[in-house]
């Protein structure tokens, strides 16, 4: 029953096929305008106008420069031909945009939603599609952020700690019938590494992290020398001494001890906050897809801090970026491992 709901079109009423009474057909009248409202369809949207913007230089398929122009597609957005392999595209052609029926300015109402803390349930209600385009959206939004703080180096000072999620009921390991105590495997390790204005988050992976998980996961975004602050955790010393950081070092003990407005590591205390903010509108989510949801709160977190100028970099990207997924490959998958929400 989980699943036939989650599929279910939000266009749907219980009497699309039967003889209504007057209530009923008030009823779905109004439903499906509002339907209508927000589901506006492609080609009465000013969409192509943006996409027939957009400069295309090279084949989707091949690379080639060699193209042209071949008319336009019945939804008006400029078609292109490739002398070279031949094929014809469009300007989604090999996007997460490629064949997509729901007008781009859905996805701005989505992003807001999502950028907000809003779970996919309530946006897919609030946005009158099935749960399951909700789910396959975030994927494809997880898709285009992966990689955006890969561009950011941090600036001294540095703020460096570690959270934990715990893996699924499930999953969870015991001893003798018992949860193992304290930091254990039965926790997935996340470390965070800030400078006020940007955030790098990695997956450490399974309880206490090692000094070398922690080193290869933060070198690349902090310059030698800078000045580390962060708490006496021996994972640390590595990235330390490889890139001669200074330090600025507190005991997570007395730490627990301070305000917030108190504690030296407020800056990323406060990330971890916004974090499990973000996995509570998500809560029960696939730990395999943890990766994912971390994509998009990086981006979610780094600047810039207004979420049109972010919703503006995703569709840039998203139109940019050589990566496709298919309804239909995506949830070809492990179909009750995909909603496990």
């Amino acid at each position: 029953m989980k699943t036939d709901n989650q599929n279910k079109s939000r266009r749907r009423t219980p009497w699309d096929n039967f003889e209504r009474t007057e209530m009923q057909d008030f009823i779905r009248t109004a439903h499906m305008q509002l339907y209508a409202q927000k589901h506006s369809k492609l080609a009465d949207s000013n969409e192509a106008e943006l996409l027939n913007s957009i400069t295309v230089e090279k084949c989707r398929s091949c690379s080639s420069g060699d193209i042209k122009r071949n008319g336009y597609t019945s939804n008006g957005i400029a078609k292109y031909y490739c002398k070279e392999c031949r094929k014809n595209f469009t300007v989604t052609t090999g996007t997460v945009f490629q064949d997509h029926k729901i007008s781009l300015k859905e996805w701005i109402e989505y992003l807001r939603n999502l950028f907000g803390y809003l779970s996919l349930t309530a946006d897919s209600w609030n946005n009158r599609n099935a749960f399951t385009t909700s789910k396959y959206w975030f994927k494809k939004t997880s898709i285009v952020c992966a990689g955006y703080q890969e561009q950011f180096t941090l600036k001294s000072p540095i703020y460096l700690d570690e959270t934990y999620i715990s893996v699924i009921k499930s999953d969870i390991i015991t001893n003798d019938g018992k949860k193992l105590r304290g930091i254990s495997r039965n926790q997935i390790c996340i470390g965070t590494a800030t400078d006020g204005e940007h955030t790098i988050i990695k997956i450490l992976g399974y309880g206490k992290p090692t000094q070398i998980a922690v080193r290869d996961a933060f070198i690349q975004f902090i310059s030698r020398n800078s000045l580390l602050i962060h708490d006496r955790e021996r994972a640390h010393r590595k990235l330390i001494k490889d890139l001669e950081l200074m330090e600025e070092v507190y005991s997570s003990k007395e730490l627990k001890k301070l305000e917030d407005k108190d504690n030296p590591l407020d800056p990323v205390n406060r990330v971890h906050a916004l974090l499990k903010k973000f996995f509570k509108a998500h809560s029960g989510f696939n730990r395999a897809e943890l990766q994912d949801y971390l994509h998009v709160f990086s981006f979610m977190l780094n600047t810039p801090d207004d979420a049109l100028q972010k919703i503006e970099i995703m569709l840039t990207w998203a139109l940019r970026n050589p990566h496709t997924l298919k309804y239909r490959v995506y949830y070809k998958r492990n179909i009750k491992s995909i909603l496990n929400i």
